[in-house]
């Protein structure tokens, strides 16, 4: 079993999520993460996880030990069936991330992202540092896609808080 250190989101919707035992938890629905200010990459909070009865539960990613190609291993078996529900300042990639206009810095051309992907630091937090944007096409064809830095793209992250002057 190979564990990956980056995966694009739309790869891991509908992956089989396991427990340490080999047991079937759900399947992966979408990811949490939280957007920061400027150009700083945001943090991946979980994923949302769809168990029996189409109930939707929140993983921490601290819990998630491996990412495969087929499946995401949990590190323990013990889950909180609070149905998910979404926070301020969070933001769901698949649901609220993918298909937003973005526009490509260097050089200005507005895009449409079309995935995401999320790596492991060196300190073991995931943070969503990829993003996979198209370029409108002429004439009802795809146009250019790219595979870009978080920081290659405006259009994404939080506004900069307006300090107010002292007089």
């Amino acid at each position: 079993m190979t564990t990956a250190s980056r995966a694009y989101v739309s790869r891991l919707a509908g992956l089989t999520v396991f427990d340490p035992n080999g047991d079937r938890v759900g399947k992966v629905r979408d990811v949490v993460i939280a957007l920061r200010v400027g150009t700083a990459t945001p943090r991946v909070l979980g994923i949302v996880v769809e168990v029996v009865a189409r109930r939707r539960i929140f993983i921490p990613m601290g819990r998630v030990t491996a990412v495969d190609p087929g499946a995401v291993m949990l590190a323990s078996g013990t889950l909180n069936l609070k149905r998910f529900e979404q926070r301020g300042g969070e933001t769901l990639v698949l649901g609220e991330l993918l298909d937003r206009t973005v526009r490509i810095v260097e050089s200005g051309k507005p895009a449409h992202v079309v995935d995401a992907g999320i790596e492991q630091t060196r300190t073991g937090d995931w943070v969503l540092s990829r993003v996979a944007v198209q370029e409108p096409g002429r004439l009802g064809r795809r146009g250019q896609l790219h595979q870009l830095s978080w920081d290659e793209v405006e259009g994404l992250a939080l506004p900069r808080p307006v300090r107010a002057r002292r007089r």
